[in-house]
């Protein structure tokens, strides 16, 4: 089953060499893997082909992981009423752009040399997105678990 699991990182790049490790040592096979840098850290976007068995744990596991600040997860769905689309358009940009424009409202939530991750509206997702759903480039999803890591005081302190 397809996956897709999206996280924020602090600036050390040694967590996200950890994470790669972690999707290795734990069997996850990566089909897609982006990272976008932000103001204070890094974020990282993975569509992860695993059994639905293992990717809770993979999810627990990450999110107690030192240095990871937010991680989500996504499960793949076959059907126009998931709520989050991914889109891997390579560098093809006259592509993203007729497809964004199908998605009227979207909220953009990562984007990455040519992967992208939306968030649809419900009144969006009602309307027929003609073929574009059964394209090979978009992969519809619906967020399954999210979870946010609360900054402590002594570090806010520091700050």
């Amino acid at each position: 089953m397809q996956w897709l699991i999206t996280l924020d990182t602090e600036q050390d790049l040694i967590v996200t060499c950890r994470i790669v490790n972690v999707f290795r040592r734990k069997g996850m096979k990566i089909t897609t893997l982006a990272m976008a840098a932000r103001p204070r850290g890094f974020s990282m976007m993975a569509v992860l082909d695993s059994p639905e068995s293992d990717i809770d744990h993979l999810f627990n596991f990450l999110r107690r992981t030192e240095g990871v600040e937010r991680v989500s997860y996504y499960q793949h769905q076959t059907s126009a009423d998931a709520s989050f689309v991914f889109i891997d358009a390579g560098a093809d940009t006259a592509r993203v752009a007729e497809i964004l424009s199908t998605f009227p409202g979207a909220s953009l939530i990562f984007a990455s040399h040519g992967k992208y991750l939306l968030e649809v509206p419900a009144e969006i997702r009602r309307r027929p997105a003609a073929a574009i759903i059964d394209l090979p480039v978009i992969l519809p999803f619906a967020r399954v678990k999210s979870a946010q890591t609360v900054p402590s005081l002594a570090m806010g302190a520091q700050a």
